[in-house]
């Protein structure tokens, strides 16, 4: 199962982001239960768990640009399903992203410039987010954020979570 999970988590993960992106009024309560699936299947819970709190850092950044008027939501509030679309991103890392691991940190911040900047432009194309930015300039704040967030949480996984299992 362990060597096949890669590809669940990879659909679970791409469940939950379209969810998030199609569904927004009922992913609050769909992307939990995504979450729990993930857990419930995983063979590594405990590495998954260690990087939960990147993805509260994640959300605190994406809080922050919610702040200052750079993303906002149809509801006016911060969704519950933005942090468990963070959840699941950062399980990915240990799962169907491990693969990212093995790359030089510069091609991890290229990949996550253009992955991450190109995921938010989805989420505007697809009325999950709204901003009063020019595509390009929401891609562009995207990209400088993810350029440095990737290869952080790759940093972080290999130092935190993976030295404690050696």
């Amino acid at each position: 199962m362990t060597s096949k999970f890669w590809l669940t988590n990879l659909v679970l993960f791409q469940l939950a982001w379209f969810c998030c992106a199609l569904l927004t009024a009922n992913a609050s309560w769909l992307t939990p239960l995504i979450v729990a699936l993930h857990f419930a299947l995983s063979p590594t819970k405990r590495s998954d768990a260690k990087l939960l709190p990147f993805a509260l850092f994640g959300c605190v950044i994406d809080y922050i640009l919610f702040q200052l008027n750079v993303i906002s939501f149809a509801a006016e509030q911060f969704p519950l399903w933005l942090l468990c679309l963070w959840v699941m991103f950062v399980l990915s890392i240990n799962h169907s992203l491990s693969w990212l691991g093995k790359c030089k940190l510069w091609l991890v911040a290229i990949i996550g410039a253009f992955g991450g900047a190109l995921s938010y432009l989805g989420a505007l194309n697809f009325s999950a987010i709204i901003t009063s930015l020019s595509q390009l300039s929401l891609f562009t704040v995207y990209a400088i954020i993810w350029a440095l967030l990737l290869p952080a949480l790759i940093v972080f996984k290999q130092r935190l979570v993976e030295s404690k299992h050696n």
